[in-house]
């Protein structure tokens, strides 16, 4: 019994040595670039989202600029803002701060 367990063991092991390899899983999103924004680059684009918009602040724009972004108050404030328009539908205190962020490097950010 013991011999019969042992070489089925062996044959599956051979018979997995000499199988052709799997074809790799089809991925249907490829890794994003390494983007990164400086502070002045990042409210270069905020104004952009926000003077689309007609004054209001778009979400994925946010998500953007948070996650690009190389200045990490700035990136903080946008992610700030993301959670909270998702929270309650605004963000009122995060996007005065990005537009302190912005003035500061001398992009003005209307006021919604």
């Amino acid at each position: 019994m013991r011999m019969l367990l042992a070489a089925a063991v062996a044959t599956a092991l051979a018979a997995g040595c000499t199988a052709a390899p799997a074809a790799p899983a089809h991925q249907h999103s490829t890794p994003p670039a390494a983007v990164s924004l400086t502070k002045t680059q990042a409210c270069q684009q905020l104004l952009a989202v926000v003077t689309h918009h007609h004054g209001r602040s778009d979400v994925p724009g946010l998500r953007h600029i948070a996650d690009h972004v190389t200045d990490v108050r700035m990136a903080g404030d946008a992610r700030t803002a993301v959670r909270d328009i998702d929270h309650t539908g605004g963000a009122p205190v995060a996007f005065a701060l990005l537009r302190d962020d912005c003035a500061h490097v001398g992009v003005r950010i209307p006021a919604p």
